[in-house]
């Protein structure tokens, strides 16, 4: 691992603790290293934010792409799709996502444009198993719309909160629902 992949895990791990909330001493603590070396790798924390950001929508892309050039059956893409997504995310608490979106609007921006590049990446391959045969039809406009929609509704920070929700728990209940129904 680089010094640049290190100081992203740090401060993973960092956000894991403190949401959004550490500093760069926390930073220079978990790295144990001095303010001056940190400063040398990056010159500051929203460009820590970014790399997190970044490095997050990158692990996921490359879950993706495996996923995607597998021989898996659909329905099993779409499950371990949706279980790569959540575990990317897993650990992060629901003050994350409202700290991004209050201090850091580019960077939520940027999430939430790339969380419905993925619902669009879901409904390809929902499409896909569709015209094989392997799902019943069903309208795909309006399975979308219900999908962004709910995503977009349980990363909403105070949905989390007042539901005592992890992002990872809301998105667990989503995929229970889409794949499970809700009969037992």
């Amino acid at each position: 691992m680089n010094g640049k992949e290190r100081l992203i895990q740090a401060a993973v791990e960092e956000i894991k603790v403190r949401s959004l909330h550490f500093t760069m001493d926390d930073l220079t603590r978990r790295l144990r290293v001095s303010k001056s070396s940190l400063y040398k790798a990056v010159s500051s924390k929203d460009e820590v934010v970014s790399g997190v950001i970044g490095w997050l929508i990158d692990s996921f892309n490359s879950k993706e792409s495996e996923i995607l050039k597998s021989d898996i059956p659909i329905l099993g893409k779409l499950k371990m799709f949706t279980e790569a997504f959540m575990s990317v995310t897993q650990g992060f608490s629901s003050d994350m996502y409202g700290d991004l979106k209050r201090y850091y609007p580019e960077e939520w921006e940027r999430w939430t444009a790339f969380r419905e590049e993925k619902v669009g990446v879901f409904m390809s391959i929902l499409q896909e198993g569709i015209n094989d045969g392997v799902l019943r039809p069903v309208n795909s406009a309006v399975v979308y719309q219900c999908l962004s929609a709910s995503m977009t509704a349980i990363a909403s920070p105070e949905f989390l909160a007042s539901n005592s929700l992890t992002y990872a728990q809301a998105v667990d209940t989503l995929q229970d629902i889409v794949f499970n129904g809700l009969t037992s």
